[in-house]
């Protein structure tokens, strides 16, 4: 089994335009209730503009009521239609990346860590949020300066030259300033990254830096300290250029209306023109000053939209079914690893760990376990025997048979387990029994005083490490899967419990027909095993049978493998 490799990330316009496809509907609703509301404000002033020439008719007046109300609504309908639309989009999004990180290998999420990867679900999706739930404005107000030009248009085609000018000038302004605010904006989101592994640092090691002055000064002012403060200053100056851009862009329309005033008497225009073009452009300049504040938030957005493409474009899919249309397989004699190699990279290029097993059997119904020191190898093994590792050469078995790629989701069904840094949910599977095998099991392993389950969910999470295992425990036979794995379970509790799980909880077990793979340090319990695999630099050195299998007699030889 082999990784599939990763897609290019994809162009930014058609990573847009495939986001907006489902809802065309509701964006040329919107996109047209915000024209008319635009262009009947523009026409209302018009009206305006004739009523200060001469005097207002009633009938004048009832269609200048008439145009206030059809642009009030049609502000009113694309504001709520582009609110709807930004809200799906951004629910949307959040689907999509979490998908994207469900379905991707366990190796490309170890890879790039949590702190980046909650960035973009927190971070970037809120951005493309933020310029969503404006976005409204953003339209209605352009649709407000078309308006404004068509008008200009239909009073006096000299106004509009003017009116065109006074946009284009705004427009390359703008377009060159936006180009400093991307490299701004797209610095200041690469330090939110390392701001969040501090964040990260904070929660996480709250313990140790309490201990440590010296770390939680550094960790305070050198890391989330020095970080804020870059930020602020990065985005700072960008919104500092951006306030800059726009007092000029809004000094334009000032200069401009004085340029008209002065050159009245040579332009050889009606008074009633100049009045409209005045009008217009002071109008104009509140939808103007919107979309200039677009801007920024748009840089940010683009940015945000480029990063999450970018991740889940890196992120190679496994084509797993989680539909269920490829269910667990039987399993009846063994799993098995032949020729399997796999290798992590090291710093710099420099060649990493390594892990070379020749062949390595599991029987069904036994109880096997995986010794060695740290740095041995064992959580790889299980990883990959577990279907979460697609090892570099070799095959994993089932029975006999490779585990194909497109088999890999319904193979990973026949496991439950509890991983040395497990997490624990909050919810209980059950299945048959429900309610009374949670209770009888909380009340089996000391835990119905503290750890109550209530509608299918537990009470409180909130325990002592070694009473979160056991509920970790329960978790776990709960799914009923034909094969458990625990992960150095039995590190974190106190004697009595770990006496309950090697002589107790591991052989009923095993009498239910259940496959169990334990990583374990506890010599003393080695004769609970069928049998022990032992581990070291990568690779398996030796097997031998354990007391369970031998039913009390003298463990039979070590088998060494490769020496």
């Amino acid at each position: 089994m082999t990784s599939s490799p990763a897609k290019p990330p994809p162009h930014l316009l058609r990573e847009v335009l495939r986001l907006l496809r489902p809802f065309w509907q509701l964006i040329l609703l919107a996109s047209l209730a915000g024209g008319a509301g635009g262009l009947a404000m523009a026409w209302a002033l018009s009206l305006i503009n004739g009523a200060l020439a001469s005097a207002a008719s009633a009938g004048m007046l009832m269609g200048l009521a008439a145009l206030c109300l059809l642009s009030l609504a049609g502000q009113l309908i694309a504001g709520i239609g582009n609110s709807l639309l930004g809200q799906r989009i951004v629910a949307r999004l959040r689907q999509e990346v979490c998908h994207r990180i469900l379905d991707a290998p366990l190796a490309e999420i170890e890879r790039m860590k949590s702190p980046r990867l909650m960035a973009v679900l927190n971070g970037d999706v809120e951005k493309i949020a933020e310029f969503g739930n404006h976005f409204a404005g953003y339209t209605t107000a352009l649709a407000m300066v078309l308006g404004c030009l068509a008008y200009l248009f239909v009073l006096s085609v000299p106004m509009l030259c003017f009116g065109l000018v006074l946009v284009v000038l705004g427009g390359v302004l703008n377009s060159v300033a936006m180009r400093a605010w991307l490299v701004r904006f797209d610095e200041a989101r690469g330090l939110e990254d390392q701001l969040q592994k501090q964040y990260r640092a904070i929660i996480e090691g709250a313990k140790e830096l309490r201990l440590n002055r010296p770390r939680r000064l550094r960790v305070e002012r050198q890391g989330v300290g020095a970080l804020t403060n870059r930020i602020a200053a990065v985005n700072g100056r960008a919104y500092a250029l951006f306030w800059a851009v726009d007092t000029i862009s809004i000094a334009l329309i000032f200069v401009f209306v004085c340029i008209v005033l002065v050159l009245r008497p040579h332009l050889g225009i009606d008074n009633e023109v100049i009045t409209g073009f005045i009008i217009v452009m002071l109008f104009a300049k509140g939808p103007i000053e919107e979309l200039a504040s677009a801007l920024p938030v748009f840089s940010q957005a683009q940015i945000a939209l480029r990063r999450i493409s970018t991740l889940t474009a890196g992120l190679a899919e496994e084509g797993s079914n989680v539909a269920g249309r490829h269910p667990a397989p039987p399993f009846c004699d063994s799993l098995a690893l032949q020729g399997v190699r796999h290798s992590f990279a090291g710093e710099g290029g420099a060649g990493g760990f390594a892990l070379d097993i020749p062949h390595l059997t599991i029987r069904q119904g036994e109880i096997t376990f995986i010794v060695g020191g740290n740095g041995s190898g064992k959580t790889t093994l299980i990883k990959i025997l577990l279907g979460l590792y697609r090892p570099c050469s070799g095959d994993v078995l089932l029975d006999g048979r490779p585990v194909s790629a497109a088999g890999l989701e319904g193979y990973r069904q026949l496991f439950s387990g509890v991983f040395a840094d497990y997490h624990l949910f909050d919810e209980i599977l059950a299945g048959p029994g429900g309610a009374l095998r949670v209770n009888a099991w909380l009340q089996r392993l000391d835990l119905a005083g503290v750890a109550a389950a209530e509608g299918g969910r537990l009470a409180t999470t909130d325990l002592s490490t070694g009473q979160r295992k056991r509920l970790a425990f329960i978790h776990a036979v709960l799914e009923d899967r034909p094969i458990l794995m625990f992960d150095e379970w039995a590190a974190d509790q106190d004697p009595d419990f770990r006496a309950l799980f090697y002589r107790t909880l591991l052989p009923e077990l095993r009498q239910a027909g259940r496959t169990v793979i334990a990583v374990s340090h506890d010599d003393r319990y080695f004769d609970a095993a069928d049998r022990i695999v032992h581990m070291a630099r990568g690779r398996v050195t030796a097997t031998e049978s354990g007391g369970a299998r031998v039913a009390g007699a003298a463990a039979a030889p070590l088998v060494v493998h490769g020496a």
